[in-house]
């Protein structure tokens, strides 16, 4: 590493890291005031809880912040640079542009693995604990109550609809049983009113079943019980944490969904979609520093403030995280590939970026 990257390395981390407490302290006192009356209503006025929730809180604000305090903290430092006429130095002595950025990468590179760590093994125990314990507004709202839209789980080749879930997850109303073979085709239906979790015997009691056995030739038949054990991997706990955050997974969990080596509870396009998110997170971090090149070099130019540079940052963060988000969301719903979900705004504003650097550079 030579001396210039050294100097960025030094400038770089000291601005990213005072605007990521800057922006976390900010949005975690926003989700304070939104959340704290309902944490201390539901743990009898215990302030600790409050100071416990925000700690819980702080890895998946942090992690969300990230790329947005890279993106400003290069602006900030490019800025800085470009008014004290160091680049213009360094461009003097022979050296382009983009060797400028070149020197922005071991200090993105060290976010982006912290960041990836961060978000695989620090965010999903924080969001499991806040479940486990009870700190979260949501899961507080609806404790024990039956859930009536329908949820549908694959186990291994067999698919559970359950209509409703009560006494977390201890309770299953309206069960279907759909058991498939290695094609995909339906060998047997189970139909039950209620399923009852046996703790001791680590089995469900199913009240009042029929069950239609469909024979690959001839006509199927059904039998009709008042009692039958279902023996599952499925517990009381996958029933009542069906709405899981992805990111409270794990990149080993998401592939654990997608191999079918785990139970899953939504399609596997969603876990794929996530699996590209995950592995796209550290690329986010170098986007930045192309992000933010053309704006602080644009900005010398024209001789304006740093001031314009950190709102035109701020507007092209903002219009990336709108992009992710929405691209995100079309990739869940199966309407695009997992791939583009999350890749796509990686493309689209590496695309945007390069072109005005070029435009810039006069290349």
């Amino acid at each position: 590493m030579n001396t210039f990257s050294r100097y960025v390395l030094k400038n770089f981390l000291w601005q990213f890291l005072l605007l990521l407490i800057g922006f976390t302290a900010l949005l975690q006192l926003f989700d304070l005031l939104n959340n704290s009356a309902d944490i201390l209503n539901d743990h009898m006025g215990r302030i600790s809880a409050v100071f416990e929730y925000a700690a819980l809180r702080l890895p998946e604000i942090t992690s969300f912040l990230v790329p947005f305090a890279v993106l400003m903290g290069a602006l900030v430092t490019l800025g800085k640079m470009e008014r004290n006429n160091e680049i213009m130095a360094y461009k003097a002595a022979g050296a382009p542009y983009f060797t400028v950025l070149w020197a922005f990468l071991p200090a993105v590179g060290i976010v982006a693995v912290l960041h990836f760590f961060l978000a695989d093994r620090i965010v999903p125990v924080s969001i499991q604990t806040l479940i486990a314990r009870d700190l979260t507004a949501e899961r507080n709202k609806s404790k024990n109550e039956a859930k009536d839209e329908p949820l549908f789980v694959q186990e291994g080749n067999s698919v559970i609809e359950a209509g409703a879930v009560g006494q977390d997850g201890m309770v299953l109303s309206h069960l279907r049983i759909y058991e498939r073979d290695a094609e995909g085709k339906i060998v047997r239906q189970i139909f039950a009113d209620d399923a009852h979790y046996d703790a001791a015997e680590e089995t469900w009691r199913l009240i009042n079943v029929w069950t239609t056995v469909v024979p690959p030739d001839g006509a199927a038949q059904t039998l009709h019980s008042e009692r039958w054990d279902w023996k599952s991997r499925l517990t009381p706990a996958e029933f009542s944490d069906l709405v899981e955050k992805p990111q409270a997974m794990t990149l080993g969990k998401i592939w654990g969904f997608i191999s079918s080596t785990q139970v899953g509870v939504r399609p596997t396009y969603f876990y794929e979609t996530w699996l590209q998110k995950r592995i796209a997170l550290p690329v986010s971090s170098i986007l930045m520093i192309l992000l933010a090149a053309p704006v602080a070099h644009s900005l010398h130019r024209r001789e304006r403030g740093l001031a314009m540079g950190m709102t035109v940052g701020f507007g092209l963060g903002f219009l990336y995280f709108l992009t992710d988000g929405l691209v995100l969301s079309l990739g869940e719903s199966g309407a695009v590939p997992p791939f583009l979900a999350a890749w796509l705004p990686i493309l689209l504003f590496a695309a945007i970026g390069g072109a005005w650097l070029i435009k810039q550079e006069g290349y």
